[in-house]
């Protein structure tokens, strides 16, 4: 039953007394979540990255009186985290008509080509109409990242701006750009994902050969392309499975949970088409009180998924909690997900 979970590992069992017994490591979803240190885990709205053997956890840093707007965690194991600390502080993001942006959504990739990690956020302002792509560049995972520019990826291309309000300028910066998130394809092409057209149609669009903006010349279905258009999702998590795409999103309702989506495609530029809410028993209808915010293969296998929301607190933000959940492959290729009060990396998908 879907009470109000915290979410917490077990310690290492040298954090006991050696006559106490091994703490068994599991996911705990939505109960608090510590890290090595003992400190609440701080990376809202997240993703996580797979560099040499060892996965980097990015999430908003909303480390109560901290600078971070980013923060970074390690681990070799996914149940045990180690705070690296901040990867993008608050004082290195833009300041426009006299305020700070701030970040949300914050994702990472590497490019092997240039040996970068590059950091691309949805970045704002008081008012939410600022909407741009914040992105970021470092040579280590850890940071600490450089800020390189704030952009609205594609050029306005589309009708929207024209028939309502425009108080984002999209008429001249082309679509907003909200909730997102980056994907890295078998080609080492990187694509972003981000709610546009102020959430009522999705975008994907191909990154450069650097990862720091979009491919160009930038031509519609063919380097970026309008999915999902007029069916007002966000939250959006790529992945990929047995040579299709697959993007789970959520309903445009705020801080309020609702019912998830996941819709599939042959081509990453689409057309998606969905394939109704993924969760199954008490509080599907809500996805389990959290929102989508990444998809993670699991480690050793390329058969299982683990998805990664947020149990948003909107009255105390940083306690909002942390929500990974297994992600099962039925036999006619759909997912579903279904809730666990605890579940490990070995038991999670039986």
């Amino acid at each position: 039953m879907r009470g109000t979970h915290q979410f917490v590992f077990a310690l290492a069992v040298g954090m006991f007394a050696a006559t106490s017994a091994p703490a068994k490591l599991e996911f705990s979803p939505g109960e608090t979540w510590l890290d090595t240190s003992n400190k609440t885990i701080h990376a809202h709205g997240g993703g996580v990255l797979l560099h040499s053997n060892i996965y980097y956890w990015y999430g908003e840093d909303r480390t109560p009186g901290g600078s971070g707007a980013v923060s970074c965690y390690s681990s070799t194991n996914l149940y045990e985290w180690k705070r690296e600390g901040v990867a993008l502080a608050r004082f290195d993001l833009p300041r426009t008509d006299g305020q700070r942006a701030f970040v949300e959504r914050p994702k990472v990739i590497y490019n092997p080509r240039t040996k970068k990690f590059v950091l691309w956020a949805h970045l704002e302002q008081r008012g939410y109409s600022y909407a741009r792509a914040g992105i970021a560049t470092s040579d280590s995972p850890t940071g600490p990242f450089k800020f390189l520019q704030a952009i609205r990826p594609v050029a306005n291309t589309n009708d929207f701006a024209e028939l309502n309000p425009d108080p984002a300028d999209e008429k001249v910066l082309g679509s907003m750009f909200r909730d997102m998130n980056v994907y890295v394809d078998d080609d080492d092409r990187a694509y972003v994902f981000y709610a546009g057209e102020d959430n009522w149609t999705m975008y994907v669009a191909r990154l450069n050969d650097d990862f720091t903006g979009p491919k160009l010349p930038a031509v519609e279905n063919k380097t970026w392309a309008k999915i999902l258009v007029r069916a007002h999702r966000e939250g959006p998590a790529p992945f990929k499975y047995h040579g299709k795409y697959y993007l789970i999103t959520s309903a445009c309702t705020g801080w309020k949970p609702n019912a998830a989506d996941c819709a599939v495609a042959d081509n990453i530029l689409g057309p998606y088409q969905s394939l109704g809410n993924p969760c199954v028993g008490e509080n599907a209808d809500l996805t389990y009180e959290t929102q989508s915010t990444f998809v993670l293969p699991a480690p050793g296998s390329k058969e299982r998924f683990i998805f990664i929301g947020d149990e948003w607190h909107p009255e105390n933000l940083p306690d909002s909690r942390h929500v990974w959940l297994p992600l099962t492959v039925q036999t006619n290729g759909t997912f579903k997900l279904r809730w666990h009060d605890h579940w490990n990396l070995t038991n999670g998908w039986k």
